[in-house]
């Protein structure tokens, strides 16, 4: 997959962008394996008051559910530049089930009803 420029780094406003920060702050390359951790603690510890946090699992969930509105189609790949999968989808599930162990993951809704 291609990389693209980091939109999102200088308008936050951008759908997806909380998300897409996370994974720069958190998971890209360069930072992987010194702060990654300190994603998996924040997300387990579910602090009400971590709006980040909060914003971040709402836009994973609507990832995993499939709305990607307004999301560029390379953007995940270059925000965590992840090397381990073949696709978004499997990076996003693999994510989740790091990141929410006890939760389901969230499904689109063709698949829910199948």
């Amino acid at each position: 997959m291609q990389l693209i420029g980091r939109y999102w780094l200088s308008d936050r406003s951008v759908p997806f962008g909380m998300f897409l920060n996370f994974m720069e702050i958190y998971y890209s390359p360069d930072v992987r394996n010194d702060l990654y951790d300190d994603l998996v603690a924040r997300a387990r510890l579910a602090d009400s008051g971590d709006a980040g946090m909060a914003t971040f699992k709402k836009e994973l969930v609507r990832l995993l559910k499939g709305d990607r509105e307004g999301l560029h189609s390379s953007a995940i790949f270059t925000a965590a530049e992840y090397d381990e999968w073949d696709t978004d989808d499997e990076f996003l599930r693999w994510l989740w089930r790091e990141l929410y162990p006890s939760e389901l993951v969230p499904m689109p809704a063709a698949a829910e009803s199948d």
